[in-house]
């Protein structure tokens, strides 16, 4: 060591041009970190004095924020450069003031660029950022949105409560709604929110309504049940039956009283290949059950339909619904007109390990929808008007609409009963399931009979 620096000191006292290069590195190192410096003092004085958040169109803080920067002043009186919304009129406006205009509204939001405004009497400085088509590539952008949110305050608290205020204004407390995701690429995008439906309006076979909301409950609560047994902590279900059975309300009751949202999978959708349905099912959206109707629709057997251009491979369904990469903890619900038509393979247990039959309605249902329709009227008359209709011949659909053309009248529900029986005698009526071997040549010890259940796990 004490000879490198011999050396070192020999080159200094008298190699000129060793000792003048070493200089000029050491100056030219001192000036750029002397440039650097402001950047750095401002980045550190930045990270002290002001909270900078960032929201993406595919998270749905990103429509509350929207929503709260409409109605906020300044968009309503000093923003130059304005992006247009149109909110609709609903029915209750137009009734509570019928002189009022009646077309959608317009409102006004900043548009892409920087727009600066105070909440609470702190400065924002809000970023609203749209990329472009990625023009080499010919394709949209993963995110077509984002807002850059930037607090002049070191209180993070102020920056949640701004988010907290977005939502108040986007989803009033106390309003229950659900939301309603669907595939946006290989994610997920809330498509609409509904209201809830409560499971009595749904009229199924007694107890099949009650038996579904235990099931899933029980599942919810018993994933460590699962992981201890090393059981894959998913499960699924089939509702099978013949059209306006109520199939589909019933997954959306059973949401409501999971207190869940619903994401809803077409596989009938042209553009979705075998990856994206792996990633769509492997990152359901939290807290929300997934949906596929008419699950029959997109494959004959094993192949796809032959008047369909499809992506998607029967094994990259079975593989995203059951596969390695499957995700975790998911309620899957599956419809169908057309059981028979379902592979074995698709319907096996692990992946579908429950089968419900929900088919037309017997005279129970009819008394019980009767009910529910005239809770007032006497208990004869829902006997009346049961014993009036063919048992199992009618949709539950059918019936309802019946009854609300004569919701005003319980007389007239009872009287022009028969112009409802004579729409089931003339209505084509789909065959009832057979548990033969013949009428499920591939699995016939995977069809189960109205009101039975096979199960895996719990």
């Amino acid at each position: 060591m004490e000879s490198i620096w011999n050396f070192i000191e020999h080159q200094l006292k008298h190699n000129q041009l060793f000792s003048g290069g070493l200089i000029l590195m050491a100056a030219g190192a001192l000036a750029a970190y002397c440039r650097a410096l402001p950047g750095q003092l401002w980045a550190w004085l930045r990270s002290q004095l002001v909270l900078e958040i960032d929201i993406l169109d595919r998270d749905p803080a990103f429509e509350w924020v929207e929503q709260w920067l409409a109605a906020h002043s300044y968009s309503r009186d000093r923003a130059r450069s304005l992006t247009v919304k149109t909110r609709p009129v609903n029915y209750d406006e137009r009734q509570s003031d019928p002189a009022a205009d009646a077309r959608p509204q317009v409102l006004f939001c900043p548009a892409p660029g920087r727009h600066l405004l105070f909440y609470r009497g702190r400065l924002v400085i809000l970023h609203r950022v749209r990329p472009r088509l990625q023009q080499a590539a010919q394709q949209a952008v993963n995110v077509r949105e984002s807002f850059s949110v930037t607090i002049f305050s070191r209180d993070r608290r102020i920056a949640r409560q701004l988010l907290e205020d977005a939502r108040e204004v986007a989803l009033p407390r106390g309003e229950k709604r659900l939301d309603i995701h669907r595939p946006d690429y290989s994610s997920w995008s809330q498509l609409k929110q509904r209201s809830p439906r409560s499971p009595d309006s749904v009229v199924l076979r007694a107890g099949q309504m009650e038996e579904l909301i235990a099931d899933a409950r029980a599942f919810l609560a018993g994933r460590q049940w699962y992981l201890d047994r090393g059981i894959p902590y998913r499960r699924g279900y089939l509702l099978y039956g013949p059209p306006g059975t109520g199939k589909s309300s019933a997954v959306i009751a059973v949401a409501s009283a999971l207190q869940m949202d619903i994401a809803i999978l077409s596989l009938a959708n042209g553009s979705l290949d075998d990856a994206q349905l792996a990633d769509l099912l492997a990152e359901v959206p939290i807290n929300a059950v997934v949906l596929i109707e008419d699950i029959d629709c997109a494959f004959a057997g094993r192949g796809a339909e032959p008047d369909k251009t499809s992506k998607l491979s029967f094994s990259g369904l079975l593989n995203a619904i059951d596969g390695v990469a499957a995700g975790e903890g998911r309620l899957l619900f599956a419809t169908t007109n057309h059981i028979e038509k379902l592979d074995q393979a698709l319907v096996r247990p692990g992946r579908i390990d429950r089968k419900l039959e929900v088919s037309y309605a017997d005279r129970d249902q009819l008394r019980r929808i009767f009910r529910r329709f005239f809770p007032q009227a006497d208990a004869s008359l829902a006997e009346t008007f049961a014993a009036a209709l063919p048992d199992e011949q009618l949709a539950m659909s059918a019936v309802q609409n019946y009854l609300i053309r004569h919701a005003d009248s319980v007389e007239d529900a009872c009287e022009y009963v028969e112009t409802l029986a004579a729409e089931a005698h003339s209505s084509p009526r789909a065959p009832r399931l057979n548990n033969s071997a013949a009428a499920w040549p591939c699995a016939p010890e995977a069809v189960v009979p109205a009101g039975e259940w096979f199960s895996v796990g719990l």
